[in-house]
């Protein structure tokens, strides 16, 4: 069955745009012809990755909420950027975290199907992205919730 039965070349010159009409109601999910194991757009992405998507973007919003608690009880903000925004208004740093964070893994999810130094599928990188925030968040909120014990709130 893995035998190619078209009697005609492919008829796309143009391979589909990584954001087009088709987007949300085509119906790609996965590699249709030979030679596509990898490198290839699709319509369609698999519910795990929104779901992740959503944890990572609501972990960003945790990461910045405990950070700007943190700064009030006498920490630091190492991330100099960052303190730029802190500085001048802190609701900026958080919608820019926040737009930075979503533009990125919207990025990684619609590359997913693709390979960097040749090996890595971009797609892992949403599982990195989560895991690095789930450890960030959970460090923050230990020393968080230490500062309120401390501090007896």
């Amino acid at each position: 069955m893995g035998t190619e039965r078209r009697h005609i070349a492919d008829q796309r010159c143009v391979p589909t745009r990584p954001l087009s009409r088709y987007s949300f109601r085509g119906r790609r999910k996965k590699a249709r012809r030979e030679g596509e194991a990898s490198d290839y757009y699709v319509d369609r992405y698999e519910p795990r990755y929104f779901v992740l998507i959503s944890l990572i973007l609501a972990l960003c919003v945790l990461d910045a909420y405990f950070t700007l608690k943190i700064i009030d009880f006498g920490g630091q903000e190492l991330n100099r950027f960052m303190l730029v925004f802190i500085d001048k208004k802190p609701i900026s740093a958080l919608i820019f975290k926040y737009l930075i964070t979503a533009f990125s893994i919207v990025i990684i999810l619609v590359h997913k199907n693709f390979r960097i130094f040749g090996r890595l599928k971009v797609c892992s990188l949403i599982y990195v992205f989560f895991f690095v925030y789930s450890s960030l968040v959970a460090y923050e909120a230990a020393v968080f919730f230490y500062h309120i014990m401390r501090l007896g709130y």
